[in-house]
């Protein structure tokens, strides 16, 4: 796998949940964070190109926001080193610069971005 990146990833011991934005179901936990995209762990695979609407739940309030909701369009996706559990990659779509600033003030709350 190519590193593409262009920011450096940053883990978060917080826990942060994605949920599907339209249907509310969750998809799982996001274990690191960058303005670009995402790393979620979850329970099922997911195809690389398939795009989502994600509602991220935020553990801290930012803005008097506890959520932001990204469309977001999957990388890649291996299992884990836990065989119940996959990682997938997204990249973030169409993130408006509200949302992209939000999501900036959280990783500097969270101490995320150096």
């Amino acid at each position: 796998m190519h590193n593409h990146r262009k920011r450096p990833r940053r883990n978060t011991p917080h826990l942060v949940k994605a949920l599907d934005a339209d249907t509310g179901r969750s998809l799982g936990r996001v274990v690191d964070i960058t303005a670009d995209g995402l790393m979620l762990v979850t329970d099922n695979p997911v195809q690389p190109g398939a795009r989502l609407r994600m509602r991220v739940i935020l553990p801290v309030i930012i803005r008097d926001q506890t959520d932001v909701v990204v469309e977001a369009e999957a990388v890649w996706c291996n299992q884990d080193t836990n065989p119940n559990f996959f990682k997938a990659g997204f990249r973030f779509l169409n993130l408006s610069g509200d949302d992209g600033f939000l999501l900036e003030d959280v990783m500097h709350k969270l101490n995320l971005v150096g």
